[in-house]
């Protein structure tokens, strides 16, 4: 069989070289390390597949509804690790848990959905959804000379990262957050900025880990962000 990480790798390379730097090979290879880190825990340690949690970090962003103009001609996951010798029922769910990563998605979850115990129950899901939302959060961004440093960094400046990149304000003082959105609302919402993305988002996702470390590595992270937030604030007084 191929060497279906380096050979799935070299696919999402391409793949993700068409977006901006918040979402790019060196955020996917964060959440891959991510995502390994949590799985050699205690709390998941020998009850996970790590060959599905690798290929799942590394294909999480192929079909991100953020980037829908790009995706006419996105691979099909499932049909790709076939195609290159993967087993179909792990293949199977590799595609399920990409399908199953994303903020949004999450929000619009519920009970009564058929797979709503699976998602409750799947650790690789779990570990896989813990690594990315820690990258979104912390202070860390895309910026490569900022690699070295403390892992802190990576949520504040792909928020920046992303929002240049879209042309959404850094702040405007007079728009206040929409806190606690639906799903509908978060995906039809205009005219928000940068700032108010921590309110309405990353401030959120340090309550939504489902692993025992990412929890610890989240509620870290996440006061590291809230300090940020509140230097904004007291800079802004100043000035307004």
């Amino acid at each position: 069989m191929t060497d279906i990480i380096e050979v799935t790798r070299s696919m999402v390379a391409n793949y993700m070289s068409q977006f901006d730097p918040s979402h790019d090979m060196h955020h996917i290879d964060r959440v891959y390390r991510l995502a390994l880190h949590l799985a050699e825990q205690d709390a998941l340690k020998d009850r996970v597949d790590l060959t599905v949690i690798q290929l799942a970090a590394l294909c999480h962003d192929i079909g991100d509804r953020k980037y829908i103009s790009h995706q006419e001609q996105k691979e099909n996951i499932e049909q790709f690790l076939i195609r290159h010798g993967y087993d179909e029922t792990k293949a199977r769910l590799v595609q399920k848990i990409v399908d199953n990563i994303g903020y949004s998605k999450e929000l619009g979850w519920n009970k009564e959905d058929p797979d709503a115990d699976w998602r409750d129950t799947c650790l690789e899901l779990h570990a896989v959804q813990d690594a990315d939302k820690l990258d979104a959060i912390g202070a860390f961004g895309n910026v490569y000379f900022f690699f070295v440093i403390s892992g802190q960094l990576w949520g504040i400046m792909r928020c920046a990262a992303y929002s240049g990149a879209k042309d959404i304000p850094i702040h405007v003082p007079q728009l206040d957050p929409i806190l606690h959105m639906t799903q509908k609302e978060y995906t039809n919402q205009k005219g928000g900025t940068a700032i108010n993305h921590f309110h309405e988002k990353l401030f959120r996702l340090s309550s939504m880990m489902r692993t025992p470390t990412g929890k610890q590595l989240a509620k870290k992270r996440d006061q590291f962000m809230h300090a940020f937030i509140r230097q904004i604030e007291d800079e802004e007084k100043v000035i307004y």
